[in-house]
């Protein structure tokens, strides 16, 4: 491999690596199997569950990649299997999926072992999965056999049903789980530690991740960009990520395809 800035690419899915009808852009797919074919480690760092982006990769054959998902959950390496898994407890689980909201207006959904599963049916979430076909299951959480559950969220057309949510949460759980927003209208609760930055902190040693660089778009990335050598923040991304991490550069924005370009403008000067 070449002597390159950066040895490590960290990025993002939703609202950074994928376009705004979520799938991978063809300047996105050459780049990164150009890169990786280089050397350069790929590291995808979402809140999608394996299974998904197990597809979305293989489909776009890209195979030489680790996956961190659930946003930090699990971390798989696609060519060897699993590395590392976190999980929340059942009972809490339960106790999550259940709490007291307007139906009408928010659905509790788990990633778990055994695929997604969703207190109601709301069709529109299919066109987030349509190169993975990755599908929910409707339960009643009140009667369901949790197992694995690698997160639990709640889903609403925008953020103001959940601002009750999160406050239950912080009042009934406190530190013993971390929550989070991937997207303002997606509120994210997984084990206590469980963070992409810790995911990463567990996957490299330190001098490995003062060679990378990583981007996002969302609350789910504030540790994961503060880590690495350098945090590039998406032109669409949540603003309340910028509020943040006002130092870091903002690049094009997900529709532009704004990793790739940005990574062909760094790699373009290391030949």
């Amino acid at each position: 491999m070449a002597n390159f800035t950066y040895s490590t690419i960290v990025s993002d899915l939703d609202g950074t690596l994928l376009m705004p009808d979520h799938h991978l852009g063809k300047l996105t797919v050459d780049t990164l199997t150009d890169l990786t074919q280089r050397g350069v480690q790929f590291v995808v760092a979402t809140g999608r569950p394996f299974l998904d982006v197990h597809a979305i990769f293989t489909a776009a054959g890209l195979d030489d990649l680790y996956l961190i998902t659930s946003n930090g959950a699990r971390i798989d390496n696609m060519k060897s299997g699993n590395i590392y898994l976190n999980t929340l407890d059942n009972e809490v689980a339960k106790q999550l999926t259940t709490l007291d909201f307007n139906p009408e207006e928010v659905s509790a959904n788990t990633y778990e072992a055994n695929g997604w599963f969703i207190d109601r049916d709301v069709p529109e979430l299919a066109t987030f999965h349509q190169d993975s076909g990755f599908g929910y299951q409707v339960v009643d959480f009140h009667q369901h056999r949790f197992e694995n559950v690698e997160k639990v969220f709640f889903l609403a057309r925008d953020g103001e049903p959940l601002k009750p949510i999160e406050e239950k949460i912080k009042k009934l759980f406190g530190n013993s789980v971390k929550w989070t927003y991937s997207a303002p209208h997606c509120l994210e609760v997984m084990n206590a530690g469980v963070s992409k930055a810790s995911a990463l902190q567990h996957l490299f040693p330190e001098h490995r991740l003062e060679n990378a660089i990583a981007f996002g778009d969302g609350l789910n990335d504030v540790e994961m960009l503060s880590l690495v050598k350098t945090g590039c923040i998406m032109e669409n991304a949540d603003p309340r990520l910028v509020q943040k991490l006002p130092h870091l550069e903002q690049i094009g924005s997900n529709a532009e395809q704004g990793v790739a370009a940005h990574l062909i403008k760094i790699f373009k000067k290391e030949g």
